[in-house]
């Protein structure tokens, strides 16, 4: 169906299979279900997140919110139940080439320089003089967009809509839980940034 559609995909059968193929195909989106024979497709999610800039769709037959905020807490970006459409499957993988394809139209050198720091797209990484911290591909999106915003005031409604791609029902606590993992990586960092919250609202990043 995705081939069909134009797109060139690679399948793996075990979640050690997928993992290698993340690492050597190097996908722009990857279909994940939560079922696998070897490991749970959680654990999957988890690296992947941590290791590749990858948009992860994962898929299961539990459509429960407790199964939802698990696996968008772990990175996956948006998540679709059993059964859905073949229709809606490529909506979906197509959205998020497209706003992938935007970030590459703004971002023309990689790097965004947040302050005293900089977010640096290829290594995923916010680098100050000679320290570094890695993020995953969430927070790094979540910070490049706090980052592009200036200082503005971002609701979580809108955070949710770019950074997890408008995923329809996805708790807004989920932003939450990326943002005090930021704090803490900004705090590793010793960068001079600091996300700050408007109770109820969302929130800002202030730079010196």
């Amino acid at each position: 169906m995705l081939v069909r559609a134009g797109y060139q995909t690679r399948i793996a059968a075990t979640g050690k299979d997928g993992l290698d193929l993340v690492e050597t195909f190097k996908p722009d989106v990857v279909l994940l279900d939560i079922g696998l024979p070897d490991m749970s497709g959680l654990d999957v999610c988890t690296t992947i997140a941590e290791t590749a800039d990858a948009y992860i769709l994962m898929v299961s037959g539990h459509s429960g919110e407790d199964v939802k905020l698990t696996g968008l807490g772990l990175g996956a970006d948006d998540f679709i139940s059993k059964p859905f459409s073949g229709n809606e499957l490529v909506a979906r993988i197509g959205s998020f080439l497209r706003r992938r394809e935007r970030s590459r139209l703004r971002d023309n050198d990689g790097r965004l320089q947040l302050g005293d720091a900089a977010l640096v797209r290829d290594l995923h990484t916010l680098e100050k003089e000679s320290r570094s911290v890695s993020l995953t591909a969430l927070e790094f999106r979540l910070l490049w967009f706090l980052g592009e915003a200036d200082g503005r005031l971002l609701t979580r409604a809108q955070i949710l809509e770019r950074v997890w791609n408008d995923v329809s029902g996805v708790p807004t606590r989920v932003v939450d839980v990326h943002v005090a993992a930021l704090r803490k990586k900004l705090g590793e960092v010793g960068a001079a940034l600091q996300i700050s919250s408007v109770r109820g609202i969302g929130y800002r990043l202030d730079t010196p």
